[in-house]
């Protein structure tokens, strides 16, 4: 069997979706329980960041989202990195992306998605960290999460390779912060 095929296929299943997604979300609609979309959008520096988030109306919680794609373009180069996040147990494990953030680095500003599964745990929350031009440099996560990519897990001195800044109290300096929203936008 060809050692390509299995990515293929998953690629394909992929790009198949996200092109008829929005044809069953407008069919459908928040209203009846359908499929819908939320977006959140940041902008760091050089590098704007929109996360979709592909969601299911959920009567116990609300929204109960199934997928995230995160689209990264970087202003000066064109270049656009996209990475999936697939939730395949949304209904009993309510993994999503929160928050985007734009933190300060020595010289660039970074990027870091904050992730829950809504628990009340010690690795119930993580982050993805992506360098200035929207590269995928590592994670926090421990247990949940799934990406396409690997996770890659954080060296012990990271924060000091990889020139983040932190104030007094020893926490990252956040230049925004955006909250990803899981609720169906209400029209106006």
């Amino acid at each position: 069997m060809n050692k390509y095929l299995p990515g293929f296929c998953v690629r394909l299943g992929l790009s198949l979706g996200f092109a008829l997604f929005p044809l069953v979300a407008n069919a459908a609609g928040p209203a009846t329980g359908g499929p819908y979309v939320n977006e959140a959008k940041l902008h760091c520096e050089q590098l704007d960041v929109k996360v979709e988030s592909y969601c299911q109306l959920d009567p116990r919680l609300g929204g109960a989202c199934f997928l995230q794609k995160v689209q990264m373009r970087h202003a000066g180069t064109g270049k656009v990195t996209e990475k999936f996040y697939l939730y395949e147990n949304y209904l009993k494990d309510q993994s999503m992306i929160t928050q985007l953030s734009c933190v300060k680095g020595h010289e660039k500003n970074r990027v870091i998605l904050e992730s829950t599964n809504l628990g009340n745990c010690k690795r119930c929350e993580w982050r993805d960290f992506f360098s200035d031009t929207g590269d995928f440099i590592g994670s926090d996560r421990a247990i949940f999460g799934a990406t396409n990519s690997k996770p890659k897990n954080l060296p012990a001195n990271f924060y000091k390779k990889n020139a983040y800044l932190n104030d007094d109290a020893g926490n990252l300096i956040t230049i925004e912060k955006v909250w990803v929203d899981r609720e169906p936008r209400v029209a106006k």
